[in-house]
């Protein structure tokens, strides 16, 4: 194959690729590391060939998953992509969607995140879909998932099924190069003795066929020269065991057998093969797929009996500790080699100073948390999914649950307070992109049923957290054509009677405004107040060309007594310690000059007012 016919690709771009190659006429996704790449990736392939795919940014994940179905039914090859607890939240259209017959197909992409990295939780899609039964495809490269996304949009067509492909975020955002082809042409008409049948009959064909020729399935060695053990693996995890094997020199002594297609098993591949060994080690994650559907056995090592770690992501270190007791115990080793340390000798040695997960310099998540709580310092702050997650480094965020939760978790508080008569402030913080996901529902619920607290509204004009995506307030969609949906129209219509707009870095205004919202929370004839806080994000702002325009450059003068006050409640990367001074310093490299830490210094004496957003800034230093 000539370099001029593949690509290095991330995983998730090659999932996109497959899906073009695949034929993909509609695709739709809601953003959410691992997945966000893919539905981009499918809008680069459209523009560089200029093909007639439609897709979309859909406001949530059911959203998304029932455009894709409706597109499905009406004989378009279409597919819909999430993370894994996007998933949850089209759960409900993905139950009922098996009952229906799909006449085009339909692959719903769930990316699963074992460890998790980004997620709120870890979860194996792959045992809602056995316990649904939708097939579901494992891939175990950026390669591997290429030939499945496309190998998916025709087996859903051929059966009438929705298929489920779930890469892990160790296939999502690895880097290979990877073959191009030929872009399929879309077969139109479906097997009409399929579409006439039940669900649980076409899952049966579809059952017989794969078995018949397992898709995907791999046998490392047809023949052993020992038959003490046997790997039985898929996905990531099998790529990390085949490299283990590789670096010891045992790959050409035991035999992998990696499984492709996690449902429905490969009954027959999987039980002669389980047949040949003494003990068969099975390696899966983030929980147990496979395993779940092979009868238990004394030769079977696995979560079942604790062999495998029943949690976290099966990471080379992980997997490796599994595998060296079990490898002296068969007698291919003599020893379990030591672990290198030398690299975590030397990053020892450099004494690093921890750094935990913080928001950006002069991120307006940092100055409205800040505001907050110095208003409120007794409050319960409810928070949401999103960058402002990270308000729990500033003791601004109590609560973390699902998308849209604060506005439900923040009238749980606020209705249980009501009842004890107790005069605690509850203050919820959702995110724009997320309150157009989950939080309009719930915000309408609150003002129903009378609800007294106050909403933090942070509108930061991007979807940040997952890739800088437009939300609807933009009037922005992927094929250029859209209209703006309006927060405050929206917040009217929600029936909210209090709604001011803030800029967060005029942090003496928002803690005004936050101080009224109060007021009108507790007034016999108020309600729930939203207090809309808008500032763009700082990194969307500086790709737009909008910081240097008006921000001044800061600077500490000699003034700074070194009580740390800025450090401990502020928390800004752009504020930092010199030993030797015994002073703050700003990081001229990062600081992008908001001027909020001139309301926190407790030693400012030129007043608060020097730094509200007006085209007459003057000074050019912070007086800490």
């Amino acid at each position: 194959m000539s370099h001029q016919d593949q690509e290095i690709m991330l995983g998730n771009v090659a999932i996109a690729r497959g899906l073009v190659e695949g034929g993909v006429e509609v695709m739709t996704a809601y953003p959410g590391t691992p997945s966000s790449e893919i539905l981009p990736g499918v809008l680069s392939f459209r523009n560089r060939d200029n093909l007639p795919i439609y897709i979309e940014w859909s406001v949530n994940e059911k959203v998304a998953l029932d455009v894709a179905l409706g597109a499905a039914m009406a004989k378009k090859w279409a597919a819909v992509a999430m993370k894994q607890v996007g998933f949850n939240v089209a759960l409900d259209a993905a139950l009922h969607a098996r009952e229906i017959p799909i006449e085009g197909a339909l692959v719903i992409i769930s990316a699963d995140d074992p460890g998790p990295h980004s997620s709120q939780t870890e979860q194996d899609t792959r045992q809602i879909a056995m316990i649904e039964g939708f097939a579901v495809l494992d891939p175990s490269s950026p390669r591997e998932a290429r030939e499945m996304a496309a190998y998916a949009l025709t087996l859903s067509h051929k059966f009438g099924v929705p298929i489920l492909l779930r890469p892990v975020n160790r296939v999502s955002h690895a880097r290979q190069n990877v073959p191009l082809g030929p872009i399929k042409k879309v077969i139109m008409d479906p097997p009409e003795d399929i579409i006439q049948m039940n669900f649980d009959e076409r899952m049966a064909l579809l059952t017989c066929e794969v078995a018949e020729s397992p898709p995907f399935a791999e046998l490392s060695l047809e023949e052993s020269p020992q038959n003490t053990l046997g790997i039985l693996a898929s996905g990531m995890a099998y790529r990390v065991a085949v490299d283990i094997l590789e670096r010891m020199g045992l790959n050409i002594r035991i035999p992998v057998l990696k499984l492709g297609m996690t449902y429905p098993l490969p009954e027959k591949t999987v039980r002669d093969f389980i047949s040949k060994f003494e003990k068969v080690l099975i390696l899966e994650e983030p929980d147990m797929g496979i395993e779940w559907q092979v009868e238990t056995s004394d030769s079977l090592l696995g979560r079942r009996n604790g062999y495998v770690p029943l949690e976290g992501e099966l990471n080379t270190d992980r997997v490796f500790q599994v595998m060296a007791p079990l490898l002296k115990e068969t007698g291919f080793i003599d020893e379990i080699p030591e672990p290198p340390t030398e690299l975590m000798d030397i990053i020892a040695g450099m004494h690093l100073p921890p750094r935990p997960p913080n928001l950006c310099p002069g991120c307006p998540h940092r100055a409205a948390f800040y505001a907050i709580r110095q208003t409120f310092p007794d409050g319960v702050y409810t928070g949401d999914i999103g960058c402002y997650t990270l308000g729990t480094t500033l003791g601004a965020v109590d609560t973390v649950l699902d998308m849209g939760a604060s506005v439900n978790i923040g009238a749980g508080f606020a209705s249980t307070y009501d009842q004890d008569r107790s005069d605690i402030p509850v203050l919820a913080t959702i995110g724009d992109s997320t309150f157009y996901h989950s939080g309009i529902h719930s915000l309408m619920d609150a003002v129903l049923n009378d609800r007294r607290f106050i909403l933090v509204l942070l509108d930061n004009s991007i979807t940040a957290m997952t890739g800088m995506q437009p939300t609807p307030e933009s009037g922005q969609s992927l094929t250029g054509k859209g209209t703006a949906v309006s927060i405050p129209e929206l917040l009217n219509a929600c029936g909210v009677r209090w709604v001011k707009e803030v800029d967060p870095y005029s942090v003496p205004e928002m803690e005004k405004l936050l101080k009224e919202a109060r007021d009108f929370t507790r007034d016999p004839n108020g309600g729930i107040a939203v207090l809309w806080v808008k500032r763009p994000c700082v990194i969307y702002a500086k790709s737009q060309g909008m910081l240097e325009t008006y921000f001044p450059r800061m600077k500490v003068t000699e003034h700074c007594v070194g009580c740390k006050v800025c450090l401990n409640t502020f928390g800004c990367p752009a504020l930092i310690w010199n030993e030797q001074k015994q002073q703050v310093e700003i990081n001229q490299a990062i600081c992008i000059g908001c001027g909020t830490c001139t309301y926190v210094c407790p030693q400012n004496k030129s007043g608060s007012g020097l730094f509200s957003i007006h085209e007459d800034y003057l000074l050019n230093e912070v007086v800490l």
